[in-house]
C-alpha cells in the first residue's frame, strides 16, 4: 500500500486529488476526492481511456501515461507520469500559468495549444476533456513548451444521454472539434482581459 500525505499533494480536480509518488519522482498518484460514484470510478475510466489510446495509436508523446492501479491510504490510486520541466520542477497547467504568473507569453501559449489540437485532429486522437487544467505545459531546455494532456477519461466519462460520440468516429470528431474550439476560446479570453 502506498501512503500519501498532504506534503505530497500537488493538485486537485472535481473528482480526484493528485499526489507526488512517495518513492518515485517520475510518477504521480491520482486518488478519489470522495466517496461519490463519479469520484470512485474516475481512475478506472482513465485507465480504460488510456488503453483505448494505446491500442489505437501506440505510444503518444502528448499524454501523461498511465501505469496501473494501486492501493493507497486514500483508496484505489492510479499511477501516471509526473510531467516535469527540463529543470526538474513539476510542470504547470495552462490554468496555473495564466492565473499565477505575472508575465507570460499568451500568444505563444495559444500557438502551442493550437499545434497540439492540430496534432489531435491529424492523428484522429479521441480526447474530449480538453480544458485549461487538464493540459500541462512542460518547459523544455530551450524555453519552448511541450503540451501534455493529463486527463484521459473523457471517452468513458461521456455525459451525453446516449454516449454515441464515444463509439462513432464521425460524432467523436465533431465533439473533439467543439472541445478544441472551446479550449482555444478560453485561452483567447485571457488575451482580451489582460
Amino acid at each position: 500500500m502506498i501512503i500519501l500525505d498532504d506534503t505530497l499533494l500537488i493538485g486537485q480536480g472535481q473528482v480526484r486529488f493528485c499526489y507526488r509518488h512517495p518513492q518515485d519522482e517520475c510518477l504521480i498518484v491520482k486518488v478519489p476526492a470522495g466517496p461519490q460514484k463519479a469520484q470512485l470510478q474516475a481512475n478506472h475510466k482513465e485507465m480504460k481511456g488510456y488503453r483505448f489510446l494505446m491500442d489505437k495509436h501506440g505510444r503518444l508523446d502528448c499524454i501523461s501515461h498511465c501505469h496501473g492501479l494501486v492501493d493507497t491510504n486514500h483508496g484505489e490510486g492510479l499511477i501516471c507520469d509526473c510531467v516535469r520541466d527540463a529543470d526538474g520542477h513539476i510542470s504547470q497547467t495552462i490554468w496555473d500559468i495564466v492565473h499565477s504568473r505575472i508575465e507570460y507569453d499568451l500568444d505563444y501559449i495559444l500557438a502551442t495549444v493550437e499545434q497540439l489540437c492540430a496534432y489531435l485532429v491529424d492523428k484522429d486522437i479521441w480526447l474530449f476533456d480538453l480544458n485549461l487544467k487538464n493540459i500541462a505545459l512542460s518547459r523544455q531546455a530551450d524555453n519552448t513548451y511541450r503540451p501534455i494532456v493529463l486527463d484521459l477519461k473523457g471517452r468513458y466519462d461521456n455525459k451525453e444521454f446516449i454516449p454515441l460520440s464515444s463509439y462513432i468516429g464521425f460524432l467523436a470528431r465533431k465533439k473533439r472539434a467543439r472541445r478544441v474550439q472551446q479550449l482555444i476560446e478560453r485561452i483567447s479570453r485571457f488575451q482580451i482581459t489582460r
